[in-house]
């Protein structure tokens, strides 16, 4: 099966959509392929190389390329439902962070799954494209195999960051990608720290308005408790 995907078909349609592809999905897909392996950033590169080695290692056109897409955006929780479904935080993320993001969601989430979540997958991708479990499942680990190979672990740290902006498109973090809880350590420290940033944002700005009211003659007294609101550092709930 060399075909090319129809563009009707509701996965290759989510896709396309996601990415903002307004040629065929073959043309679009060479298009941001290309312009990865050229990358100066080596994850993206060797990210590029992931793909297209499926792409022409296992003789079905652009269908492998397709359902490497499609893998990791269900690993990162989307959906890939109709087209005017398509998050629109997803769609604003760069279409390179979201395919290296999906490559890291299966290089890191697939042997995460229990074999409810794997057969659901499978399953949906079977009568998606027509195609065996069994190929599928292939495709997946030349995946897994390649990206060991290829990505050192500098990339494979860059990779999590991917996973980690592209899960948040879907309400996801990068601990509910791959279940380790190392992981869920680190998704609570930035939880922390973005909190507290946003924190003492908002301490500076009131600061700011009140001298600058006061310098103006106008009056801003405000309850002590108040204040405090504004100065105290977030806790996490």
């Amino acid at each position: 099966m060399n075909a090319i995907p129809s563009a009707t078909n509701p996965i290759v349609a989510a896709i396309s959509a996601l990415y903002g592809f307004v040629r065929s999905i073959d043309q679009g897909l060479d298009q941001l392929l290309e312009k990865m392996k050229q990358s100066e950033n080596s994850t993206v590169s060797r990210t590029a190389s992931v793909i297209e080695g499926a792409k022409y290692g296992f003789g079905i056109g652009y269908v492998t390329s397709v359902i490497i897409l499609a893998v990791g955006q269900l690993i990162l929780g989307n959906p890939l439902a109709a087209v005017g479904a398509v998050a629109s935080a997803a769609v604003l993320i760069n279409p390179i962070a979201m395919t290296c993001g999906a490559i890291g969601a299966i290089y890191y989430g697939w042997q995460a799954l229990d074999d409810d979540a794997k057969n659901a997958i499978l399953s949906r991708l079977m009568e998606a494209f027509s195609i065996g479990a069994e190929l599928i499942k292939a495709i997946i680990s030349f995946v897994l195999v390649r990206t060991k190979d290829l990505l050192s672990s500098e990339n494979l740290t860059e990779v999590k960051r991917f996973i980690t902006e592209a899960a948040s498109a879907f309400g996801n973090s990068l601990s509910d990608v791959t279940k380790a809880i190392k992981d869920t350590v680190v998704d609570t420290y930035e939880t922390v720290s973005s909190k507290a940033k946003q924190g003492a944002a908002d301490a500076h700005d009131f600061i700011a308005n009140k001298l600058r009211r006061e310098k103006l003659g106008v009056s801003c007294e405000l309850p002590m408790t108040e204040v405090a609101d504004k100065l105290e550092p977030p806790t996490l709930r």
